[in-house]
Formats: structure tokens, C-alpha cells, sequence
């Protein structure tokens, strides 16, 4: 099975998703922020990150900062982001986020995404 960890502050949005990825055979992590996620990470190992960019403590940015100069850099993760310009794409590309998907979203583009890095690893 499976492992996905979701970071986002916004509960409603990491329940919906969380529920959808179950329901497809996920096991599924949550996490409120940055940090949090970053511990989280160490405690379950999980085979894809999904994380939002703006979250209290530590942002999506900020967790990536962290996450590629750690043990677990080759876990991908997939920002989802309410932020539409394409600066902000470029520069969480540049962090080595995998994609970079912009809310609102269909859930058929985030399995799509999720799909594509789980079978690459």
C-alpha cells in the first residue's frame, strides 16, 4: 500500500484529499504544516508528498528548503498552491518540487500526478 502525507493547513482540503486517496487504497498521513510534515516524514517514510505553499510556521517553500538537504530529498512532492503566477511554478520547480498544481483543482489531476511519480519510483 501506498503511502501519501498531505501538508496543508487548510483541514477541510487535507480531509477531502485524504479521504479520495483512501477510497483509491492509500495509506494517508496528515500534517498541519511544514515542520510538522518534516517530522512526519522521519516517523512514516511515504512514497509522495503533497503539500500546499502557504501554511503558518513553515511554508511550502520553507518545508522544501528543508526537505531537499535532508535524508528523505528523493521523496517527491507535488505543491498545490492558490499562488497563479507563474514566478511562483518557477521558483517551487526550482526547490525540486516534482509538479506544481494551482487551486482549485480536480482531484483527476492530482491522482494523474500522483500516478505519474508513485510508478517512476
Amino acid at each position: 500500500m501506498r503511502k501519501i502525507l498531505i501538508i496543508d493547513d487548510e483541514v477541510n482540503l487535507r480531509e477531502t484529499i485524504a479521504e479520495m486517496l483512501i477510497y483509491l487504497g492509500c495509506e494517508v498521513f496528515l500534517a498541519q504544516d511544514g515542520a510538522e510534515g518534516l517530522q512526519k516524514i522521519r516517523e512514516i517514510v511515504p512514497d509522495i508528498i503533497i503539500c500546499d505553499v502557504m501554511m503558518p510556521n513553515l511554508d511550502g517553500y520553507g518545508f522544501m528548503q528543508q526537505h531537499i538537504i535532508s535524508d528523505y530529498a528523493q521523496i517527491p512532492v507535488i505543491l498545490l498552491s492558490a499562488k497563479v503566477e507563474q514566478k511562483d511554478e518557477e521558483y517551487g520547480l526550482s526547490l525540486g518540487v516534482k509538479a506544481y498544481i494551482r487551486k482549485p483543482f480536480t482531484f483527476k489531476e492530482l491522482v494523474g500526478k500522483i500516478e505519474l511519480y508513485l510508478n517512476k519510483s
